[in-house]
C-alpha cells in the first residue's frame, strides 16, 4: 500500500533527525572523547604566570649577577610587568572558566543527543 502525505512527512522528519543526529555524531567523534579531562586540567593549572625568578649557573659570580637581576627589575621593569601579569592572568582565569562552561555545555548536548536518538529508535520500532 502506499503511504498518506502525513506518513512520509513523519518520515522525512525523522530522516532529517538521523542525518542531523549523524553528522553531530561524526562531528563528536572528531574531537577527544575526553573534552575535560587532561586538557582542561592542563589549562587550569598553568593559567597563572609568575616573573621567572632571578638565576645564574654560574658558581663564582652568580650571587651577584641574580642580586643585580632582581635590583634591575625592582628599579625598572615591575611598574610595567606587574600590570601586564595581573591583566594577563585576569585573561587567563575568565578563559579558563569560560571554557569549562563549554565542556559542560557540551558533556549536556551529548547527553541530550543520545536521550533524542534513544527516542526516535523508540518512535520507529512503535512505526513497525
Amino acid at each position: 500500500m502506499g503511504e498518506s502525505s502525513s506518513d512520509r512527512a513523519d518520515n522525512e522528519v525523522v530522516q532529517r533527525l538521523r542525518e542531523g543526529m549523524e553528522r553531530r555524531r561524526s562531528q563528536l567523534a572528531g574531537q577527544s572523547s575526553d573534552l575535560g579531562g587532561t586538557g582542561l586540567h592542563e589549562l587550569e593549572s598553568s593559567q597563572f604566570l609568575e616573573e621567572p625568578p632571578a638565576i645564574s649557573a654560574r658558581p663564582a659570580i652568580g650571587g651577584f649577577i641574580v642580586g643585580s637581576r632582581k635590583l634591575f627589575r625592582h628599579l625598572f621593569l615591575k611598574w610595567y610587568t606587574v600590570p601586564l601579569l595581573r591583566q594577563q592572568n585576569s585573561f587567563n582565569r575568565n578563559a579558563t572558566l569560560s571554557f569549562r562552561d563549554v565542556v559542560q555545555r557540551n558533556r549536556r548536548l551529548q547527553q541530550d543527543l543520545e536521550e533524542l536518538q534513544r527516542r526516535v529508535d523508540a518512535l520507529e520500532r512503535e512505526r513497525e
